[in-house]
Parts: structure tokens; sequence; C-alpha cells
């Protein structure tokens, strides 16, 4: 069975871990997700897509003790250590993996009665990105990678961060404001960003980018999904100290890109010089900007 199975099978409940146990092996290479609802039949993600997962041809049905369960192993059977991640809904586990959780959210931004979790398994592909590098070579300077939700945003920018740090010798500075791009746990990435890359996580992207400027002096910094102008604003007090950006957003294209005020801006404001854009099947798509707004 793949090590990165084997790590997340460790927090499953006892069930679901003699059925992923018998799925063929190239379904579990495959596996991507695999998904526990209180009183719904527990699915597995494969290919993008939910499939029922059985156990001696029977479905098996979370419940609020599967639950629990989960999130004790998860936690060490200690809740409160990972109380900030919980608010957060979602806890990180030693491999990089992430459990999403749902529940009610108390006053006191506690969650409590969890309902469903969605544990992902978080696998290091390396060696891919060969055709954005060679763009960074010739031009070294702040790169936007731009795409529809699930096609492999975050993976690229974890293997261009790694390579940016160990191949090109740059000092990177990672803002991971939910841990999916390191998946640092104890302090330690469980995912290889480089051995020149210094990554604050649980931080917002704006305070985070001003707390890498003032205290690690990098030459790069890395941010996973733009969402709000204080992002955008950080980024630009980044490149007026002399910092390069590498950033992800989620649009289409460069046109989609247009449409939206917000990322709009990003043009407006000749904040990045390099676009990179994967489609909906994965497929890569390198240029630079001229730096200019139509």
């Amino acid at each position: 069975m793949e090590l990165q199975v084997e790590q997340v099978l460790k927090f499953c409940p006892d069930a679901v871990v003699q059925a992923v146990g018998k799925l063929p092996v190239g379904q579990q290479g495959k596996l991507e997700e695999i998904r526990l609802r209180a009183g719904q039949a527990v699915t597995i993600g494969i290919d993008g897509r939910e499939w029922v997962l059985k156990n001696a041809d029977q479905p098996i049905v979370a419940d609020a003790e599967m639950l629990k369960q989960l999130v004790n192993r998860a936690s060490g059977f200690s809740t409160y250590a990972v109380t900030d991640m919980l608010r957060s809904g979602y806890l990180i586990v030693p491999g990089g993996h992430r459990i999403g959780v749902c529940g009610t959210l108390q006053p006191n931004r506690s969650m409590v009665d969890i309902s469903s979790a969605n544990i992902r398994i978080a696998r290091q592909i390396t060696g891919f990105a060969e055709k954005a590098l060679n763009l960074l070579w010739a031009n070294p300077r702040s790169t936007l990678i731009l795409g529809p939700p699930g096609c492999g945003k975050t993976t690229l920018l974890r293997e261009m961060i790694r390579q940016l740090s160990d191949r090109f010798h740059y000092r990177m500075g990672v803002v991971d404001e939910r841990r999916e791009i390191a998946g640092s746990v104890g302090g330690a990435a469980q995912l290889q960003v480089g051995r020149y890359t210094d990554v604050l996580s649980g931080a917002g992207k704006s305070e985070g980018i001003e707390l890498l400027l003032r205290g690690m002096n990098p030459q790069w910094i890395a941010v996973d999904e733009i969402t709000a102008s204080a992002d955008v604003q950080a980024m630009m007090h980044a490149s007026y100290c002399g910092v390069q950006m590498l950033a992800t957003a989620h649009a289409d294209g460069r046109e989609d890109l247009q449409r939206r005020p917000m990322y709009r801006q990003l043009l407006e404001l000749r904040l990045f010089a390099n676009l990179i854009v994967l489609d909906r099947h994965k497929q890569m798509t390198c240029e630079r900007l001229n730096n200019e707004c139509d």
C-alpha cells in the first residue's frame, strides 16, 4: 500500500481502514479523498468523483462516534492542542495530509458536534514544472498562476517553490495560511519546499507577507489563492522592497482575470511579469505579460 494512504489510514475508523485495504492497488494509488458524513455512506474521491466505499459489498455508514474517533486520533487525543486549526475548519496530520471538518461553530469559535470530515491525501509530485521554470529562468520576475479549482495550482506552486529554492538558490518565503503548501506539523514541513525556504504557517496572506519582509529577508514570497484587496496591497509593498511574488488565483485565463475587479487590479498595478495558466485538464500555458491592461 502506498505510504501516503497508510499515513491517513492511521487516523481512520477501523471499518474504513479495512475497506480501503481491500481496494485494488491501482485505485489506492489514485485515492484523493475519504469523506465521512454523519448518517451517510462513507465515500472516496478518485479522479475528481465520489464513490461509495463498501466493505463486504455493504456501504459503510458514518456516525458521530466514527467522526469523534477520527478527530481524536488526528489530534493525538488532545483536541485542545489543535483548537486553533479546528476553528479554521481543518486539521493537518503528519505527512501533510489535511482533514477538513464541519460541525457547529460556537460563539467562541470552537468547533463542536463534528458532522462531516474530508480527509485529503497529500502527494508530492515533482519534476513536471519545466515549462514554467524555463519561463522564470529567462525572466525571473513575479509570476501569477491561474486556473479553475482542482486543476493543480497548489501542486504547481509547491514544485516551483522547491525548484526556485533548490535549483535556482533563491531565498524563498512562503505564507502557508491553510498549511496546504508545506503541510507543516510541529514546525516541520511535511512536503518538500526547498532547503532555502522559510515557511510561515497559519498567518493570513497580508499579515504573513509583512512578517516575512520584516524578519526573513526573502528574495521571493509565495502565497496561495489571492482572495482580498489587502493581499494585493501587501504584495505591492513587497514589490517595492524588491521582492518577487509567486501566487495563485482562481480564474480560467487572462480574459477571466480582467473581468474581475480585484484581479484586474493585478494587471493595472503591473505587479506580475509572467502568467501561467492551467486549464481543467491540467494543461499548462506560459506567457510574459506586457504589463498593460486592455
